[in-house]
């Protein structure tokens, strides 16, 4: 891979990898019970037992994102209670149960560790106390609370961002800097979220004298209750990914010359959505659209389904699009998608009157059939002739948008396959 020594495959990397981190994990742990030497006691036994409350509770994945992770708040709120090397020692112990390999687990146990203790260091060197109790007025709250929990929030944040697009990087070759910026991105609102709620639970867990147990009832409580919520979403979001799939085999079984083509076709789709700066439900749609967009074929006879020139937008003899409306009608969760699945054929010669969604689908299934399905007479273009002949023949100001939209989606991909 690019920027790897040579003759360092990526399991050797990986391995190398996970040894540096955990050996790092180590070392770091170390340096912070000299800086502040564990203490055991009621809080550090609270601080253990809300790391197997987080255990038991992990985050949740819905739609590629972790939307609510339990462990991140009682991270950062042991951080002002407890000092790093504890919080170095829960980011161990939480993180093997989060990973299905021995892999995972190690990396896990490590990334928690080594983020967690930066974390509490940070909050140590912005002028953090590990005794709140002794805070009184809302100053010295801010000053000595409030203020140091949002600078380890982001060093915390960022630590993590950085080890893994380490990962990912050594494993999968996705640039470090790219990584980063997504997952920025991606968790940048939700981990403040977490200070927010980490610094509440801090001080009704200490200022206010209200105890752990109180303190995590009234903060938490709520909170688990979101989880298992977010929990039923995901399962049905990954039901709703297993018909999709169901529906897509169909139509490569039906005809195998497209097989892969409506996984790219979403994929561009979904890229081309996000740089028009459609709203994520759009996006989503516009997506669901371009893996469904040719469902209808499976309704034509084989020899007629596997004759089509799909090259063409504006053949009015290809109607397929209102027979896949009418087979996924029924299904809820689909009807944001269905207007672009209809008219995706005709988006581009009728561009006044399409949806932009439409449109999208219609130019990302129009530039891989060009580019990676052929033509019937089994002509295969060029990327670049591909943009000029879809810019020849369907001249306008909106193509030529929905063209600089596909080079952005094109590169982007590049990156994250590089």
């Amino acid at each position: 891979m690019k920027g790897r020594r040579e003759g360092v495959g990526p399991h050797a990397a990986t391995t190398i990898y996970l040894v540096v981190l955990a050996v790092g994990a180590v070392l770091l742990a170390g340096f912070s019970s000299r800086v502040h030497p564990i203490s055991v006691g009621p809080d550090l036994i609270a601080v253990l037992a809300l790391a197997v409350l987080a255990v038991a509770y992990p985050g949740v994945v819905v739609g590629d994102r972790v939307h609510l992770a339990i462990s991140s708040i009682v991270m950062l709120a042991a951080q002002a209670v407890v000092g790093p090397a504890v919080v170095a020692l829960a980011g161990a112990l939480i993180g093997p149960f989060q990973g299905s390999s021995w892999q995972g687990r190690l990396f896990n146990s490590a990334q928690f560790s080594i983020f967690g203790c930066v974390g509490g260091l940070a909050f140590l060197a912005a002028g953090g106390t590990l005794d709140p109790a002794e805070l009184a007025g809302v100053t010295p709250v801010v000053v000595h609370l409030a203020l140091p929990m949002v600078v380890a929030d982001l060093v915390q944040v960022l630590a993590n961002a950085v080890l893994l697009s380490g990962m990912m990087r050594v494993a999968r070759g996705v640039p470090v800097r790219l990584h980063i910026g997504l997952l920025l991105r991606s968790t940048g609102a939700a981990a403040a979220g977490y200070g927010v709620i980490a610094f509440i639970l801090v001080v009704l867990w200490v200022p206010a004298q209200l105890g752990v147990v109180v303190a995590t009832a009234m903060v938490l409580a709520p909170l688990l209750v979101a989880h298992w919520a977010y929990r039923q979403h995901a399962d049905e979001l990954q039901g709703q990914q297993r018909v999709l799939g169901v529906l897509v085999a169909a139509v490569e079984a039906k005809a195998p010359h497209l097989t892969g083509h409506s996984a790219r076709v979403a994929d561009l789709s979904g890229r081309m959505a996000e740089h028009l700066g459609l709203t994520p439900q759009q996006v989503a749609d516009t997506r669901i659209a371009g893996m469904l967009h040719d469902v209808g074929q499976t309704t034509l006879p084989t020899r007629e389904a596997r004759g089509l020139d799909l090259t063409d937008p504006a053949s009015t003899t290809v109607g397929y699009p209102r027979a896949g409306v009418a087979i996924l009608g029924d299904l809820t969760f689909l009807r944001g998608a269905l207007d672009s699945i209809e008219t995706h054929r005709r988006a581009l010669a009728d561009d006044a009157a399409a949806s932009l969604p439409s449109r999208i689908v219609a130019l990302a299934d129009l530039y891989d059939l060009l580019t990676q399905v052929g033509t019937p007479g089994g002509t295969v273009y060029a990327p670049s002739q591909a943009r000029d002949l879809i810019a020849t023949e369907h001249p306008g100001p909106r193509t030529e948008e929905l063209v600089r939209a596909l080079d952005v989606a094109l590169t982007r991909a590049e990156e994250l396959s590089t």
